[in-house]
């Protein structure tokens, strides 16, 4: 059979999120931030945009896209912040994606986690 490993050291406190704002000078500016629009999920997303898009001269394409293209009937505020999500790409970050090709990979990006 084999052994447990128990760790035994020291546990580490938790540092107050006040604490460290008050240190840091840091004030409130009346933003919350959703973890699906934290920047890191932007920043995941915008890698596998660049991994997938590409152009060979014509409107770019969704590398590992099927032929199929299926029709998605989505709620109006929803394509709205796909358009906004496509025009910030294409603004600050210089990438052609349009927003059926991110609901697309924003739809695959979530059905990963979906367990079989």
């Amino acid at each position: 059979m084999a052994k447990i490993i128990k760790d035994i050291g020291s546990i580490q406190k938790e540092v107050d999120p006040e604490l460290v704002a008050q240190a840091l000078g840091a004030k409130e500016v009346g933003v919350a931030i959703d973890t699906a629009q934290a920047p890191i999920s932007l920043f995941s997303l915008r890698q596998f945009i660049v991994e997938r898009i590409r152009s060979s001269g014509g409107r770019p394409t969704l590398v590992g896209g099927g032929k199929k293209r299926n029709k998605i009937v989505f709620l109006a505020n929803d394509w709205e912040k796909l358009k906004k999500l496509a025009k910030y790409y294409k603004d600050k970050e210089n990438i052609n994606a349009t927003p059926g090709q991110i609901a697309s990979i924003l739809i695959h990006m979530a059905l990963t986690r979906i367990k079989k």
